[in-house]
């Protein structure tokens, strides 16, 4: 008793220490759930690459690997017309930093310093060093001319650019007075320095400007990994951070040829040459190669450093910059605005109520059947609850609407594991045991099995988050926080109030305990049916494949191209206002924000909408409508074609980690169990996903982000109902040592048929709450879930 009432003291502990977390600090959330600032980004040519589709497509691709190392939480990113890129980004502190941070190119450059340079070693004169450059000749073939705007007195005011119209996007209101533009030819590199002018790193420092031939050895493309780090004996405090590089095949090659030649001309001019390592224009070191120590070079598979007086936020920004590769083109920030959530406020309130409404459902029904033990439930959940909001608001983790699928997966499976410790304590009070022994061998013996089922979902959860990104990554955050949680409460909350009930009268009346309460007895052969349930499995399977074939999928927003309108209205509106005009010309699933854009001091107001493709003759109907409703400003009114936010790489990532997840699945249950149920658990799984597209393919319902949120609570439930029915049988084998297989796994299913039946009924409860009064815009996402846990309960 004591022990239990100490640990019961722990856990009250650490709910209280979340309800102070939770107290002090907000959630973080989505787009769809709280808005955050929108950047709309437009490439500009380089002299290595055009601004073209694919230039485009690796842009974004760069820019999305960026928004998972700088953690920022789960934005949307597509692309929009031929030249621009649309980042979402929810509730950004700082978006200024974030959009530089992500748009930034970190091209890296390796030059040859002494056998490019030409003039002094750094000049404080950018002029001088651009008349020098318009003076010399150069052997480099590379690049074209750019333009530099300097002021009255010739220092710098802008550039590179590639056109001298670019400028105006840094001065939109016209060049400064007194500036002028210069001109670089086409094969001259100038890198700017900063020079300190006193010993100490935080004095004062000059910029001087090196005029270097247009030859670099070595490019940022040819770097596989870097990583931030305390430099070897650099004396542990100060500057001695760095950045380090591995290279590749190719790398390493011309990382030793450019040392090499280094290495032989210091050896005849008797002097170090140096390495210069230019970052976005910027030399940032330069150090020498030592022909004494490195007569033949540097052998590049050990990789190099960049010394930069880095700070450690410095040095991870570069190394993260440099793992996800260089953005290929010049990207210009031409709109920065905020926008509303997706899903508009009146539609998030109802769905918080009904949410709440059906978790209240949940927990009357646990306590009407299970009396106490439900009551120990309804506690522990509130416990978990607490806890996990409060992991939520520390790490913090991004609510979404597939992060909050893994949380109402991870709720049904903290529920799922008091119930099957709960039936398990009525097992043993019907196999003649006393109340008491009943308690303590029904959790002993119940443990066994939740731990099998949370792990293997946990293995799941793991590999999709390594291996996924954007919203898939953030639903298998979730789920796997989650289900750590969901155990730590089963072995330390629920088992404490077990011991403490353990010693209470309670426990001695049936009435408050429901021990020998009626419950359905099933007779079925599950097994001699097999040929029932086979054709009830994939019929429907075959026929939805059919569907699908003919058919196709009703593809989102998420997965297709589609058509963006941004406009300022002159007339009061708001999101359900818009939505309701946009209804009545056809067009129901619309994704509609409110922004709110600074233009020249003055904060405008307007709207951005997002549909299907729209035909000319659908715009100038939408836009008639628009304008009788709510007097549109020409001038503002814009329209483009923009790409799916869920783009190829995530569809691919997603894909790879689920193949990933099934092949250790399958070795896990292998190993725990036997491995012919192995092979039943993997087609169990993949006839649930299967099941869940064909129904999406039948009802027609559009196939969104929230439906591949769907598919990964299909695998979740799954997999937890195949491990528990698994458990059961190992369990069942040397009880029953000289029955059939068959009896043994009728047996099995009996006994753990009433569980799965309320764990599908309690976790459905608030998502019915929710697909019926929720508010029209959270109904697909009910709809997914409830066709995720359908598929899975009933598999």
């Amino acid at each position: 008793m004591r022990r239990s009432l100490l640990l019961l003291a722990v856990v009250l502990g650490l709910v209280c220490a979340s309800l102070i977390a939770i107290s002090q600090k907000p959630a973080t959330l989505g787009l769809d759930l709280q808005g955050g600032v929108e950047v709309v980004l437009q490439g500009q040519p380089t002299p290595e690459a055009e601004v073209n589709e694919e230039a485009i497509d690796r842009s974004i691709e760069v820019i999305r690997n960026r928004v998972d190392a700088f953690g920022v939480a789960e934005p949307e990113i597509q692309s929009a017309g031929t030249d621009q890129i649309i980042v979402a980004l929810p509730g950004a502190e700082n978006p200024e930093q974030v959009v530089t941070d992500l748009i930034k190119p970190a091209q890296l450059f390796f030059f040859d310093y002494e056998g490019n340079l030409v003039g002094p070693e750094g000049d404080p004169s950018l002029s001088a060093t651009i008349q020098r450059a318009n003076e010399s000749e150069t052997s480099s073939e590379r690049g074209t001319q750019t333009f530099w705007l300097l002021d009255r007195e010739g220092d710098y005011l802008a550039g590179p650019v590639l056109a001298e119209e670019d400028f105006l996007d840094v001065f939109p209101k016209g060049l400064p007075g007194g500036s002028r533009v210069e001109t670089v030819p086409a094969g001259w590199f100038i890198a700017s320095e900063e020079r300190g002018l006193s010993s100490r790193p935080d004095g004062p420092s000059q910029t001087v400007w090196h005029l270097l031939q247009d030859n670099p050895g070595l490019f940022g493309r040819d770097i596989t990994e870097s990583r931030a780090q305390q430099e070897v004996g650099g004396g542990g405090i100060g500057d001695d951070i760095v950045v380090t590089m591995d290279f590749t095949g190719q790398g390493q090659n011309a990382f030793q040829e450019i040392t090499r030649e280094l290495s032989r001309r210091g050896a005849l001019v008797q002097a170090n040459q140096r390495f210069a390592i230019v970052l976005d224009g910027e030399i940032i070191s330069n150090p020498t190669v030592d022909f004494r120590d490195f007569p033949t070079g540097i052998d590049g598979r050990n990789g190099a450093q960049i010394q930069g007086n880095f700070s450690r936020g410095e040095a991870n920004r570069l190394a993260d910059q440099l793992n996800s590769g260089a953005i290929p083109i010049n990207l210009e920030v031409i709109s920065l605005k905020q926008v509303s959530a997706t899903l508009g406020e009146q539609s998030l309130q109802q769905g918080l109520v009904a949410g709440i409404a059906g978790l209240i459902l949940v927990v009357v029904f646990l306590i009407a059947y299970y009396r106490i033990l439900g009551l120990i439930t309804a506690l522990a959940l509130l416990f978990y609850a607490a806890m996990f909001y409060a992991v939520i608001v520390l790490v913090p983790i991004t609510l979404t609407l597939p992060g909050i699928a893994g949380i109402i997966l991870t709720i049904g499976i903290a529920s799922d594991a008091n119930v099957v410790i709960f039936e398990r304590v009525r097992e043993e009070a019907r196999a003649g045991k006393t109340p008491r022994a009943s308690l303590l061998g029904g959790y002993r013996k119940g443990l066994s099995a939740i731990i099998d089922a949370n792990f293997v979902t946990l293995i799941t959860a793991g590999i999709l988050f390594l291996f996924a990104t954007g919203g898939v990554k953030g639903f298998a955050f979730t789920l796997g926080i989650g289900v750590i949680l969901s155990l730590f409460t089963v072995l330390t909350a629920t088992r404490a109030m077990f011991g403490v009930l353990a010693e209470t009268r309670f426990l001695r009346d049936d009435r408050w305990m429901g021990f020998n309460q009626w419950e359905p007895k099933w007779k079925m052969d599950f097994v001699g049916k097999w040929k029932l349930w086979m054709a009830l499995s994939f019929i429907p399977v075959l026929a939805g494949l059919g569907f699908i074939a003919t058919n196709g999928l009703n593809l989102g927003l998420d997965f297709e191209s589609g058509t963006r309108i941004v406009t300022v209205f002159e007339q009061p509106a708001d999101e359900d206002a818009v939505r309701e005009v946009l209804a009545e010309q056809g067009i129901d699933n619309a994704k509609i924000q409110a922004t709110t854009e600074n233009v020249d001091g003055t904060d405008i107001d307007g709207f951005q909408i997002q549909a299907e493709t729209l035909t000319p003759d659908q715009l100038q109907d939408v836009r008639q409508a628009l304008n009788a409703e709510f007097t549109v400003n020409d001038e503002s009114y814009q329209v483009d074609l923009v790409g799916p936010t869920f783009g190829e790489q995530v569809i691919r990532s997603a894909v790879i980690a689920l193949i990933v997840s099934f092949v250790f699945m399958v070795i896990y249950l292998t190993i725990r169990f036997e491995y012919k149920l192995a092979l039943p658990a993997l087609l169990s799984v993949v006839q649930d996903v299967l099941l869940s597209v064909g129904i999406y393919s039948f009802t027609g319902r559009e196939f969104t982000s929230a439906t591949v949120a769907a598919l990964l609570t299909v695998l979740g439930y799954s997999l937890y109902d195949v491990v528990i029915v698994f458990d059961r049988i190992r369990d069942n084998v040397p009880l029953m040592r000289n029955a059939p297989y068959r009896d043994i796994v009728n047996r099995s299913i009996h006994e753990v048929l009433n569980r799965s039946i309320i764990t599908t009924a309690t976790t459905t409860l608030p998502i019915l709450a929710l697909f019926f009064f929720g508010g029209d815009t959270l109904k697909d996402f009910a709809f997914a879930l409830l066709v995720g846990i359908f598929t899975g309960g009933v598999s």
